[in-house]
């Protein structure tokens, strides 16, 4: 069993995979700019982060593919390769049992699909933070190249998906439900007789290509020329059962409500509701997580403050975006083997100069 990269927007085994479709050439990476920090040795420093973005980012495009096999959402078989993109990657597949490498020898219930159908999710596919970031660009890539046929394309998506997918994509790229086939990765193996498969848009650890600013910036609603004021503050105290433990959460929300921020569980807002709020937003903070993932719709100099930790996405979303990134990372500890928790442990007096700088730096 081979592995084929797909990612750099080449064809690498002549196994039926048509050449690479061009969306949006190759280009050069976004950013870096200087971030805020509040840091346990130096207090409050202004610099270069040391993750950089990756400088040459890959093109965007799609392959398409006869006789793709699909076991799982990410697990793609084509004959005697594994192939594979940037975010699903060679450790998602090496876990594909063994009867599963062609699609005759598996015991399980077997779909085929005749009609030309994208193949475009992945690892974690019900993870909102990830169809953000991974997989609803790539539909976009799919229809901005096919334009109105894009309507007749069939879609493949686990009958698990939640609902939300559904509206994301109906809302983003006018998917009809109806053009949705569902399958059970359990217990199903599905062959798609002609697949498109989208490239990802961003390059190595999530530098984004510019396609995603555009693609986001569409979906937003008219800019408006007056200064924006609100102030945003997303919520995990739903989420208190995870493995981020903050024991000052409910006075860091306290004190953001006295200074003007509203309150919001992304979760229990509509997609239209997400989008106008972030749209609007001149600053957006939280605590480390994919709910701050929704800033791709936030505009250019909007002031983004995370509490706990920096990560690659949320770096790159601010690069990407043009926002001021801002973190307290003071007093916070990652996980260890011995203790999977990201220890978020911010002083009062921390977070009131965390504000206090989030305040200064909205424009």
């Amino acid at each position: 069993m081979r592995f084929s990269d797909l990612s750099q927007g080449t064809k690498t085994a002549d196994c039926g995979i048509s050449e690479f479709q061009e969306c949006r050439p190759a280009e050069k990476s976004v950013g870096p700019f200087k971030i805020w920090e509040l840091t346990d040795q130096r207090g409050w420093v202004h610099e270069y982060h040391w993750k950089r973005p990756t400088e040459d980012l890959n093109p965007v495009g799609f392959y398409t593919v006869q006789d793709l096999i699909v076991t799982r959402p990410g697990s793609t078989i084509l004959n005697t390769h594994l192939i594979f993109d940037c975010a699903t990657g060679r450790d998602n597949q090496r876990s594909i049992p063994q009867e599963d490498d062609y699609f005759s020898q598996s015991p399980r219930n077997k779909i085929v699909i005749e009609e030309p159908v994208i193949v475009a999710d992945g690892v974690s596919f019900d993870i909102w933070g990830h169809w953000l970031i991974d997989y609803l660009p790539r539909f976009g890539v799919v229809k901005s190249m096919r334009g109105e046929r894009f309507a007749e394309l069939k879609i493949l998506l686990p009958h698990s998906s939640p609902e939300w997918i559904y509206r994301f994509l109906a809302l983003s790229c006018g998917v009809n439900r109806d053009n949705i086939i569902g399958y059970n990765p359990g217990s199903d193996i599905v062959l798609c007789k002609k697949a498109i498969l989208p490239s990802y848009c961003y390059t190595e650890e999530f530098s984004f290509h510019s396609f995603v600013r555009d693609f986001y910036n569409a979906l937003k609603p008219g800019i408006s020329t007056e200064k924006k004021s609100r102030k945003v503050l997303v919520s995990r105290s739903d989420f208190s059962h995870g493995n981020r433990p903050f024991p000052n959460r409910a006075a860091f929300e306290s004190m953001a409500a006295e200074r003007g921020y509203e309150i919001i569980h992304p979760e229990k807002l509509s997609l239209e509701e997400q989008i106008q709020i972030f749209s609007e937003a001149a600053a957006v903070i939280g605590e480390h997580g994919s709910g701050m993932h929704s800033t791709l719709f936030s505009g250019p100099d909007t002031v983004v403050g995370c509490l706990g930790f920096w990560n690659a996405v949320q770096l790159n979303i601010g690069y990407l975006m043009g926002h001021q990134n801002v973190y307290l990372t003071k007093g916070c500890q990652w996980p260890t083997p011995e203790r999977n928790e990201f220890q978020i442990g911010c002083t009062e007096e921390d977070l009131h100069s965390f504000l206090d700088k989030i305040d200064v730096l909205i424009p």
